[in-house]
């Protein structure tokens, strides 16, 4: 888990896939909006880093310089194409980039745990999830 201490230095850092390829450069940093953890990242890929790729967190480990994230290169150039430049993310972008990561998105209704509906699946989250982090100064 990367600790909120750590975030201000994951800022133009290499990142690594868990094979030790070179997946890009941190650009932005998105914090959990229920915990104020750090959760994703955007990575700087493609020619002279054009193209911006959302990546979870989870299961990353930061040594100070690098960034080794736990999902493979080719899962990131995959990942949906999310623009940044019309303002925060829409909540489908949001549920798109947690269903390509395999990752959990939404909550369970009270009402539906233990009910004789089982498999009615998740209610998307009323909220969005993510906010993006900005530095000051």
């Amino acid at each position: 888990m990367i600790e909120p201490r750590e975030s201000l230095a994951l800022f133009g850092c290499e990142v690594f896939d868990p094979d030790g390829q070179r997946v890009g450069i941190v650009g932005q940093l998105f914090l959990d909006d229920h915990t104020d953890q750090p959760a994703w990242i955007t990575v700087q890929t493609g020619l002279f880093g054009t193209n911006e790729s959302f990546v979870p967190l989870d299961g990353a480990a930061f040594d100070g310089d690098t960034l080794t994230v736990a999902v493979r290169k080719d899962v990131v150039r995959q990942a949906p194409r999310v623009s940044l430049h019309d303002g925060d993310l829409l909540a489908e972008q949001e549920r798109a980039l947690f269903l390509h990561y395999g990752l959990e998105y939404g909550v369970i209704p009270s009402q539906q745990r233990g009910s004789e509906e089982p498999g009615r699946g998740y209610v998307q989250a009323v909220r969005l999830r993510l906010r993006r982090w900005a530095a000051a100064g």
